[in-house]
Formats: C-alpha cells, sequence, structure tokens
C-alpha cells in the first residue's frame, strides 16, 4: 500500500426536472486552471503548499451503518490533517441525493458542497451540467500522485472525459449471495458455483420439501428452538432463492448481472442503449423463470415466490430456514454475522452461513469469457465546480488520495472494494482476519462491470430498469421478454432524441 510522504512539513501535508440538462445542449465545466496562478495558494520555505484552517463540505451517497464506517475514515483523516484540512460529511441516500444536487445547482449553488462521494458513472452526466471539475491538473499542482495506472481501469474510464479525470475512484461493490451453509451441509448440498449448481441445489430443495424430506432450522412460530431441527412445511412450496423486484439487489444489480453474465452489453459506443440483444433477453428470461418456470426453464421448480414488484423480501426466509439463500448488499453481512451469533448460539453461530459473489450465478453458460462479470457500481470523490479557492481545490486532492489509498480494509468489510490494486494486493489488506473470511469471496474488482460514460446514464438505466420489471412481472408473461426490451429500447432511444 502506498504511504504518504511523511517528510513533508506539518504544515504543508498533501486529498429528474434534470431532463432538459441532462440531455440538453452542453455545458460541461472546463478547467480554469492556469499553472502561472497561484491564486489563493501559500507555500513554505520549500515552496510547498501551506494548508491552514481548510474546511471542505461533501455529500456522500452512504448511509446506515456505511455512513458510521466513513464517517471514523474521514475522522481520522481530519485528525491526521488537524488544523491544516478539516471535512464534513453530509450523508444522503442514492435516491434523494439527484433531486437535491439538481435543486441545489439550479437554484441554491452558494449551498452547494465542495466535494462529492457518490457513483462515479454519472461523471459524464454531472460534467455535461457544468457540476464537477477535473481535477487532473490540481493533483499536480498539489504535488499528489494520480497513478492511473494503479487504478482498475473500468472504474477509472468511468471518470474520465475527453481524457480527463472528473474525480477519483475509490472503490467498486455490488450485491452479493448469503447462505446457509448448515441447511446446505444437513441436506447433502455443496456450495454452488455456478447457474447450473444452484438451480440444481434448488430443484431438489423444492423436491425433498414436497416430500417432507427438507431439513430446515431457524426463527419459527411452531415451538421449535432456533437450533432444532425440523422438516420444512408441506403446506406451500418450498422456493430456496426469493427475490424480488421490489429489492433494490435485483433492480440495480441481478437484472444487469443476469445480461452481461450472458454476453450483453450496456451501452454502445455513442452513450446509447446496447441491451436490446439476445444476450441480455437470455439474461431476463432467466430470471424470469426462476419467479415462473415453465417446462421449457432450466429450473423445474419456480426458485421463489412472485412477490411483485413493489415488494421487499428482507430477511425472514432466511432467518426462518424457508430460504437457503437470500440477496443482500455485502455491507450487511456483518449483521448478518451478529445475528446467527446471537440466533445459533449453541451451535456454531455466525459459522452456519457464509457470502459469496454473483460471478457465475446467473450465467447459462459457465465456460463463456462473461460468466464471471458482477455489475457493480463504483464509488468516485468529485470536484464541484461551485469551488473557487486554489487552496480547496488542491486540498481536495490530499482527501481523495487518503480515502482511495487509507479506506482500505476498512471499507472493504463494508463491500466496498479497493479500486487502487495496489491496495486490493497489499499484504496489509490480505492478511487481514476478514479478507481470508469473507472478503475474498466478493469477487476481483476486474470482474465488476460498471457503466462507461455516457450523458445519457439516467435514461438508460431507467428504461431497463422498466424492461426488467416487466419481465419479472406477471402481468406481462404473455409478452417475450425479448419484445419488452425492444419496446423500452425504442422509447428510451425516443425520449433521448427528443431532448439532445
Amino acid at each position: 500500500m502506498r504511504k504518504h510522504n511523511a517528510a513533508i512539513s506539518i504544515a504543508a501535508l498533501s486529498l429528474a426536472a434534470v431532463a432538459a440538462t441532462s440531455c440538453g445542449g452542453s455545458t460541461s465545466s472546463q478547467s480554469s486552471y492556469d499553472p502561472n496562478d497561484t491564486g489563493d495558494l501559500t507555500f513554505d520555505s520549500n515552496g510547498q503548499i501551506v494548508y491552514e484552517g481548510v474546511n471542505l463540505t461533501m455529500w456522500s451517497v452512504t448511509t446506515g451503518d456505511d455512513a458510521t464506517t466513513q464517517d471514523q475514515i474521514v475522522g481520522a483523516f481530519n485528525e491526521l490533517y488537524d488544523g491544516m484540512i478539516h471535512v464534513e460529511v453530509t450523508h444522503t441516500s442514492r435516491y434523494d441525493l439527484e433531486q437535491l444536487l439538481n435543486t441545489t445547482m439550479q437554484f441554491d449553488r452558494q449551498s452547494a458542497p465542495d466535494l462529492l462521494f457518490n457513483h462515479g458513472s454519472r461523471a459524464a452526466e454531472y460534467n455535461q451540467r457544468g457540476w464537477i471539475l477535473p481535477v487532473d491538473d490540481y493533483f499536480t499542482r498539489s504535488g499528489v500522485s494520480f497513478d492511473k495506472q494503479d487504478f482498475v481501469p473500468s472504474l477509472l474510464e468511468a471518470v474520465t472525459l475527453d481524457g480527463k479525470a472528473y474525480g477519483m475512484p475509490i472503490d467498486c461493490h455490488s450485491a452479493v449471495v448469503m447462505m446457509r451453509t448448515d441447511i446446505l451441509e444437513k441436506n447433502g448440498y455443496e456450495i454452488p458455483t455456478n447457474y447450473a449448481e444452484l438451480v440444481a441445489i434448488c430443484d431438489d430443495a423444492a423436491e425433498k420439501a414436497a416430500k417432507n424430506e427438507l431439513w430446515i432450522r431457524g426463527e419459527n412460530s411452531q415451538g421449535y428452538a432456533a437450533t432444532e431441527w425440523r422438516k420444512a412445511s408441506t403446506a406451500e412450496a418450498y422456493t430456496a432463492f426469493p427475490i424480488a423486484y421490489g429489492d433494490m439487489w435485483v433492480h440495480e444489480f441481478v437484472g444487469y448481472t443476469a445480461a452481461v453474465q450472458n454476453g450483453a452489453e450496456l451501452i454502445d459506443d455513442e452513450g446509447m442503449p446496447a441491451w436490446d440483444s439476445e444476450q441480455a433477453a437470455t439474461g431476463l428470461q432467466l430470471l424470469r423463470d426462476w419467479i415462473h418456470a415453465t417446462p421449457g426453464s432450466s429450473n423445474e421448480h419456480p426458485l421463489s415466490k412472485d412477490y411483485g414488484s413493489s415488494y421487499d423480501v428482507g430477511e425472514s426466509p432466511f432467518l426462518t430456514g424457508n430460504a437457503i439463500f437470500k440477496l443482500q448488499g455485502p455491507w450487511v453481512y456483518a449483521k448478518d454475522k451478529s445475528d446467527f451469533d446471537n440466533l445459533l448460539r449453541n451451535d456454531g453461530g455466525s459459522g452456519n452461513i457464509t457470502t459469496r459473489s454473483l460471478s457465475s450465478l446467473f450465467a447459462a453458460d459457465p465456460s463463456s469469457e462473461d460468466a464471471d462479470k458482477i455489475k457493480g457500481e463504483g464509488h468516485a470523490i468529485m470536484l464541484m465546480s461551485t469551488v473557487e479557492s486554489l487552496t480547496k481545490k488542491c486540498a481536495a486532492t490530499v482527501f481523495m488520495d487518503y480515502m482511495a489509498y487509507y479506506s482500505g480494509i476498512d471499507w472493504a468489510k463494508r463491500g466496498h472494494l479497493p479500486a487502487a490494486t495496489s491496495v486490493s494486493n497489499s499484504s496489509a489488506y490480505r492478511e487481514d482476519p476478514a479478507y481470508e473470511e469473507y472478503i475474498k469471496y466478493w469477487g476481483d474488482p476486474s470482474d465488476y462491470v460498471v457503466f462507461e460514460p455516457t450523458v445519457n446514464y439516467s435514461y438508460v438505466d431507467q428504461y431497463f430498469k422498466s424492461a426488467l420489471q416487466k419481465s419479472l412481472a406477471s402481468d406481462f408473461l404473455s409478452t417475450p421478454v425479448k419484445s419488452i426490451l425492444h419496446s423500452e429500447y425504442e422509447d428510451c432511444i425516443a425520449y433521448i432524441q427528443l431532448y439532445s
């Protein structure tokens, strides 16, 4: 892991009312950087920038336990740079942040933050609206190295426009699968490594349950202790892996993952949707079959109940043993471990569960070159165009660098894998017990697929999610998945052209 230059003197240590703006004429922000203009910078006797009482504000898309962990990491930065640079973070959910940004940047720019911690795939949109600045020159000015060769290429590409970086990648993340290893082992199943193995387990579990032969345990209302094994009820079909479009994990990650693992592209070279394809249809058909099994599907039995588009499956089936698998954000794994340490504390605790990435679990052909792909998102820190102070801009690079290189294992424990390869390959990272226990099962950041830069991100994303929802909804079962994709694709193109 790269280290900061400890020799620098302490005073000089060196980090949708949207449519018209997002699809209209370019208002992309251009750097006003002048290498000969020192602005409000002050320097020490060695010619290095002096940071004294620099306050930076950052809006972050993290909430809940993620926000708590991020605050601890930022707090460590503030302690290290006490009296020099201080960062204050405001946390807002992903579903509220876009509207807040849009309103602020249109009507109340003086209240805008200095920095934005959000998904890097939005950089092209933000740049077109004139919201963010390229950061390369400010790294050069501050003397903080931005080694672009050290970052996962897809994560860096997401924030790179016309050869300039509009932010520094920090991490990548996706949904993961939690598994009840106790139920798998009790019934003679191995941990599945691909789609075929997963389907075989789920189908067999459904058949065993129907014959009153499937062993389960967990929370229940039938008088059994949580640790006591019992037979799954025959009153209704056993569905080992419940999913619902209402789960964020499905509409943000699994739908896309099923598409890309079967060879689909998300956008084309022009930044337009590319998911109107046989490959994407194969992936979404697999998910439709997951819930609505037919004689032609790979799975003989439904792997999930039809929960509908607005239902969140939640924790209950997994805790009760009425499911063997569940989708979840990796940042929830610590809570899951705690839950099972309590639930099964007299019989192995959290040793009864494990976690895996989505890799290969939705690929019809596990031998294909795309099978390991995981649709993910990458967080990046972006510099807002409202920042005028050159000292603040340079201080921002000091903070970006710290977050990329020093959040490391603590941020990875929350499910956010490092964007910097020197961090993920470092001994400090890989020798941490958490890495061996579960982080290594969340995949290689290089396998994560994020959106390439496009000013049409919001629309490409919105219409694909609509196609996914309709593909899973019982109201549309008579409409072929490919027809749904094509219809949403044409609507997406028409909408983009209307506002371009």
